[in-house]
């Protein structure tokens, strides 16, 4: 096996070796190894997915490592290289930077400039004096001019005639590096043809990152790029076949809507190869979407998983997803647990949700005070929602003194940042002077844009402006189309005023029977005056309508 004298032929010897496994292990450690390589992406694709619930089944992957060892000792370099690799990386054995830094230096000493280069890059952490010095043998002794790439990073002063020198040899990896270093800088378009060009190259040549690189060019149309899916499809097919979960992420997420099968399974190659953004994705996506039970429960591992690589956005979608029972907990009370993990790492939509929980203290013991300091951490941080939450607790006292003008100016902020509730509520704060003076075109302005983006009870009180003409001149056709709007949602608000329409015969026909149905569904959600309404018009009530609690009361609410 000492012949074997290129990585395609020892990755041949590798699947030969792990092809009959049933452990789905295995077969991500292959596509680990070769990744920018062809080789058999599909077939081990094909098969972790088969095999994904097997992973206690007896591992092939040590027969890999028995063989490459046995050809290491033999002097083949090219084993030393990748056994180098597979310790430090953790394919198929466990993680032991020594080892694999044993066996770095071996392949060394046996003529393996890479091996140097990577020598160089691990002592590089504790000596970069020494790691220079190995870099410039590999690049003017041995003459591997690729080692100027990673000898760039620790000589800033020529880091760009190390990369121009790294480009020189050809070196994929340091073609993508530079391109895209210097495409991240340009804003002018002509100036980066140069650089797509280099990038181009690096893909042409089985750089997986800079064909996945591409296919985000031509899918947004960067750098003077016009859109193109035909082309974007290509590269990023081109980097899934050379294995790169990136480009798996990228035309997964874009698939969902448009052949959610195909998306899934690509997401889900991404997300088995630990890809923490396609597990956020594809949990995300199981958990509130998924057809069955068994895909919710699904779409909760894949958030853990990616919870537990510490991925910001995957740690309060797995809370919200625990609290709404969507999949069990697996340690005690784990909801909140990953809650104030996100709290303390400065994540404001988890700070938001753990005020929350302070708030109805049902996960945790209420507490308002804390709840409004975390709403507070949320707003200082520009969030919308935590602002709103804010506004609550100001108006409604919750862990701080009640003003009114402290939650005007905090529900302005908010809906001034696209929240519609907030807009909701500062339109009702300029209609009835709360916190600010009257001021009925403002607050028709902000009824209308929250109305306009479907906020019910928004729907609901312009309509009544237009129907009592309050600061607008009264108009009973505007009125029943925002009322009806509101209606078609169940806004108690919305039912009753619409209702009155109907008792009276304004801008539509007057129609006692539709007016009694229309107020008995606001007084069934616990509308107070369509309570007292069917008391009077309706004596004779059913018992559904007989001891109604009242729903209207203020309290505050995430939903309010």
């Amino acid at each position: 096996m000492n012949k074997v004298s290129s990585d395609q032929e020892l990755d041949l010897i590798v699947w030969s070796l792990i092809q009959g496994s049933s452990n789905a292990m295995d077969f991500l450690d292959y596509l680990r190894h070769t990744l920018n390589r062809p080789g058999q992406q599909e077939e081990a694709f094909q098969a972790a997915t088969r095999f994904w619930s097997n992973k206690n089944a007896p591992r092939h992957f040590d027969k890999a490592v028995a063989a490459l060892e046995e050809m290491a000792q033999e002097g083949n370099e090219n084993a030393m290289f990748h056994l180098g690799r597979w310790y430090r990386l953790g394919y198929g054995v466990a993680v032991d930077a020594d080892k694999g830094l044993a066996w770095y230096r071996k392949g060394a000493e046996a003529g393996s400039s890479r091996c140097l280069i990577n020598v160089a890059r691990c002592v590089a952490k504790d000596d970069v004096p020494t790691a220079i010095a190995l870099f410039r043998k590999a690049a003017v002794e041995m003459g591997d001019l690729s080692a100027h790439c990673f000898w760039a990073d620790f000589d800033k002063e020529d880091h760009d005639q190390h990369m121009q020198l790294a480009v020189s040899f050809g070196d994929p990896f340091s073609m993508y590096s530079l391109a895209h270093e210097r495409l991240k800088k340009l804003n002018d378009a002509d100036a980066a043809e140069p650089w797509l060009d280099m990038l181009k190259s690096a893909a042409q040549k089985g750089e997986s990152y800079a064909c996945t690189q591409l296919g985000q060019i031509y899918r947004d149309g960067h750098h003077g790029i016009a859109k193109d899916h035909e082309v974007s499809l290509y590269w990023l097919k081109k980097a899934m076949a050379l294995g790169n979960e990136a480009a798996y992420v990228i035309l997964g997420r874009d698939l969902l809507a448009k052949d959610e099968n195909l998306g899934i399974n690509y997401l889900k190659r991404a997300a088995m190869l630990n890809d923490a953004f396609a597990q956020s994705i594809l949990g995300h996506h199981q958990t509130w979407y998924g057809k069955c039970r068994e895909d919710q429960l699904e779409g909760v591992v894949w958030l853990r998983a990616s919870a537990q690589q510490g991925f910001k956005y995957a740690i309060n979608k797995l809370a919200e997803a625990l609290q709404n029972d969507r999949g069990p907990e697996i340690e005690k009370n784990e909801a909140l647990i990953w809650l104030q993990k996100g709290a303390s790492l400065g994540m404001a939509d988890c700070q938001s949700s753990l005020g929350i929980a302070y708030i109805k203290g049902e996960i945790i013991d209420r507490d308002e005070e804390k709840a409004h300091n975390l709403f507070h951490l949320a707003s200082l941080q520009g969030d919308a929602w935590g602002t709103y939450l804010l506004a609550l607790t100001y108006e409604n006292g919750h862990g701080t003194a009640k003003d009114l003008v402290q939650a005007f100016k905090c529900f302005k902020m908010s809906a001034e940042k696209g929240e519609l509730k907030a807009a909701h509520k500062l339109g009702l704060a300029y209609l009835w002077a709360e916190g600010v003076e009257e001021d009925i075109p403002a607050a028709a302005k902000w009824l209308k844009t929250a109305a306009s983006a479907g906020h019910a009870d928004s729907q609901a009180y312009l309509g009544m402006l237009f129907s009592y003409g309050h600061g607008v001149e009264e108009n009973a056709d505007i009125a029943l189309y925002w009322l009806q709007l509101s209606a078609k949602q169940e806004s108690a608000i919305g039912l009753r005023e619409l209702a009155k329409l109907y008792e009276d015969g304004e801008g539509v026909e007057a129609d006692m029977a539709e007016a009694i149905k229309l107020m008995a569904k606001a007084a069934s959600l616990g509308d107070e005056r369509a309570k007292t309404w069917i008391d009077k018009k309706y004596p004779n009530k059913p018992d559904w309508l007989k001891g109604l609690g009242s729903l209207s009361d203020k309290k505050f609410s995430d939903d309010e």
